[in-house]
């Protein structure tokens, strides 16, 4: 029998593939009706001039395989490659091809890339085709997967003990899961961070009617508080200097009491790890302001860095996540040094041409050191994908893979905005007036990172704010052609401060 090996793929768009000025130019597009590129112009000829056009809309690129990792270490009886590289042709042929012993293949899926992951798997089918395929990830509620791959052959949600099942192994417990060790410099942040990433649950507590996870893989916290202080005393015992860990996950610090656990214990043995350990983390306003944020990040080595938190609208009664008062959880988050980042939806089935300027204007009132806005996407499965189903608005066979999930691009017929890339001028308001708003998100970072060195004297936070604030004048020059005389005062202002701060440090 032909001993079993895998290796562990994913696939997604790369970097700035999908940018709005190369849609525009390019002439394989000209002659679709449902890729409007005059609205491109007309967003463009409204705020080309107040935005940096070829810097923005840009797709962090992430080429660590966390999935690969994380299913390779709970399933160590068969030997496996994990490639931390976006999955193109090339990087197929050259894996493949030095490893002939390969026997199976599993290909992580999006949303996003559709086109480029219908091209591998036509690879794969073609010149690899003694070799078996197995799919997972959010690409697998397409249809276009769908019809490319046998539904055996297609992992629906956890794909650990689906894997498992597929070798004929033992099905494993909650108790027996692993919390893998990964590393790699945080994707999509300017200053190269060394940074440990970590996976405590499987899934999300919350049901946003936008979001697949819910519906495609089934809440499992498998990690006691027992488990992530063993992983957090282990990371920190490989390494003499300061370390960051990212959260791979949609919501962190679920369950509550088991990460109340965890804080509780750091906080009563603040010696029993002798680096700092900074986290960065997405989380929702409502379940992160019931942690004592203040003693954690005073008494204890763990320190929050980075909170990525979804308002997604403000309209409606907004989402239950940001149950309470938001605006005074950021406030308190802010105190606390903390690098707060928002971000909110356009493009919402509620948002009208009226009320989307409401939606802006009403984001703008939260003070976060980052505002980040998306153009809704819907997703195969979800609560608004349905209803537009059922609406008989989304657009058929005729668009191009690539466009269901390119920010800047409605991939349906909306029934106030319009479809395809009219959304594109609403986007670019929303990029200007967050702009206007944080005004040097460099500066603003910076900043943050001064409050945090005070409090640890990390050379770590230390080096990295020295960078920052080099960006932050690489950035003026652009800023300073685009915005208005006030702001650019107040930019150059926050310039000298921020200087001064650092040479007291």
């Amino acid at each position: 029998m032909t001993k079993k090996k895998i290796v562990f793929l994913k696939s997604l768009t790369l970097l700035n593939d999908m940018h709005p000025l190369k849609i525009r130019s390019d002439p394989k597009y000209d002659n679709n009706p449902l890729i409007n590129k005059e609205a491109i112009d007309e967003a463009l000829k409204k705020y080309g001039h107040k935005l940096d056009i070829s810097d923005i809309d840009k797709t962090a690129q992430i080429d660590i395989n966390m999935e690969g990792h994380f299913l390779a270490q709970n399933i160590p009886e068969i030997p496996s490659i994990i490639i931390d590289k976006i999955c193109t042709k090339e990087v197929l042929n050259n894996i493949l091809g030095k490893h002939d012993d390969i026997t199976h293949i599993a290909l992580s899926t999006y949303a996003s890339g559709m086109d480029k992951t219908i091209e591998i798997i036509k690879e794969i089918q073609s010149e690899f085709n003694d070799r078996e395929l197995y799919i997972g990830g959010i690409g697998t509620v397409y249809p276009h997967l769908q019809e490319l791959v046998k539904t055996k052959n297609i992992c629906f949600g956890t794909g650990v003990n689906w894997l498992r099942e597929k070798f004929n192994l033992k099905l494993i417990t909650n108790n027996e899961f692993k919390i893998p060790e990964i590393y790699a410099n945080l994707g999509g942040f300017p200053v190269p961070l060394k940074t440990a990433y970590l996976v405590t649950q499987l899934g999300c507590t919350q049901n946003c009617d936008f979001c697949i996870t819910n519906n495609l893989i089934k809440y499992n916290p498998f990690s006691n508080h027992d488990k992530i202080i063993k992983f957090i005393e282990d990371i920190s015992s490989k390494s003499n200097k300061d370390i960051s860990l990212f959260f791979c996950e949609p919501n962190a610090f679920y369950p509550e009491f088991v990460w109340k656990r965890v804080f509780k214990h750091f906080i009563e043995n603040p010696k029993k790890i002798e680096n700092n350990i900074f986290m960065i983390f997405f989380g929702s306003l409502n379940h992160i302001n019931k942690f004592d944020l203040e003693t954690i990040q005073k008494k204890s080595p763990l320190k929050f860095l980075i909170i990525s938190y979804g308002i997604e609208s403000t309209l409606r009664g907004g989402y239950f996540k940001n149950k309470g008062n938001p605006r005074k959880i950021i406030e308190r988050i802010n105190n606390l040094g903390i690098f707060t980042i928002h971000t909110y939806i356009i493009g919402l089935l509620f948002q009208t041409k009226k009320t989307i300027d409401l939606e802006i204007k009403s984001n703008l009132k939260f003070n976060s050191d980052l505002i980040v806005v998306n153009s809704f996407k819907p997703v195969p499965r979800t609560t608004l994908y349905n209803q537009l189903k059922v609406e008989n608005r989304l657009h058929d066979r005729n668009l191009p893979p690539e466009f269901l999930y390119m920010q800047g691009f409605l991939p349906f017929n909306h029934e106030y905005l319009g479809g395809g890339f009219d959304i594109l001028k609403y986007l670019y308001k929303a990029y200007y007036e967050s702009e206007k708003k944080i005004i040097d998100v460099y500066d603003n970072f910076a900043n943050k990172l001064f409050e945090m060195f005070s409090i640890t004297n990390s050379r770590k936070i230390k080096r990295a704010a020295k960078v920052l604030m080099g960006l932050s004048k690489v950035n003026f020059n652009s800023f300073q052609k685009r915005m208005p005389n006030d702001l650019i005062v107040i930019y150059q202002n926050r310039l000298e401060n921020t200087e001064r701060k650092f040479m007291n440090l």
